[in-house]
């Protein structure tokens, strides 16, 4: 990202440079996630956030080109964009059943260690701010896109049967995010934890249902029969 490098003239008229360093990074995330979720992403400005912070507008974009990019940094800060790369590269290592529950209970962990986070984000988007809508659709493609990826290398290698590997990425995707939603709106019971633990009834509903959706894809064992 290319600096601008503006100089402004402090309370005593000396022209200050804005600070570049790693707690500024943090201040301005701080800042931002505090003043999106009492404002929203589309009337928060990038001065707002700068006020917050105690900086200057040329210290953020010196660290983020637009708000988008902020947003963008956010969803990394929370372990998201980690866990998408980390997905990316998971292996056919464990059995289809084991690897997918795996993931399933990983990112629905994920999301509840980060609910008021994503609660935001998906209240934008729901509103139609571009922005949350572009980030929404960009975190669950890419999602998808990894899930369907691994179920084609289980397919390759015999352990699924042959089925349209995105849509049955996009079922088990919508699974674990309603399930958020559901979780979000009390119906695994009390939200209480914020360090992403799930509570009982939620495991056991999110290993059921995909195992309902594995029922239909998984080869049987070969009968031993004669």
């Amino acid at each position: 990202m290319t600096a601008k490098l503006i100089r402004q003239a402090g309370p005593s008229g000396v022209p200050r440079r804005p600070r570049r360093g790693r707690n500024t990074r943090r201040q301005i995330l701080d800042a931002s996630l505090r003043l999106f979720s009492e404002r929203g992403f589309a009337r928060t400005t990038v001065r707002d956030i700068a006020r917050q912070a105690g900086i200057t507008d040329a210290a953020i974009y010196y660290h983020f080109a637009s708000k988008r990019d902020l947003l963008e940094a956010l969803f990394e800060e929370k372990g998201i964009v980690p866990a998408l790369q980390e997905l990316e590269r998971v292996s056919t290592e464990l059995s289809p059943r084991q690897t997918l529950i795996g993931i399933a209970h990983g990112a629905m962990s994920l999301m509840e260690s980060s609910r008021e986070f994503l609660r935001l984000v998906f209240m934008e988007a729901l509103g139609s701010e571009p922005g949350a809508v572009e980030e929404y659709r960009s975190v669950m493609e890419r999602w998808e896109k990894g899930l369907a990826r691994l179920l084609t290398a289980y397919m390759e290698d015999g352990q699924l049967r042959r089925v349209d590997a995105e849509i049955a990425a996009r079922q088990m995707v919508t699974l674990v995010f309603v399930a958020f939603l559901d979780d979000l709106l009390g119906r695994f019971g009390p939200c209480e934890s914020e360090g992403g633990e799930l509570s009982p009834a939620l495991e056991s509903y999110l290993a059921a249902s995909l195992d309902n959706i594995l029922s239909g894809i998984l080869e049987p064992p070969p009968s031993s029969g004669g």
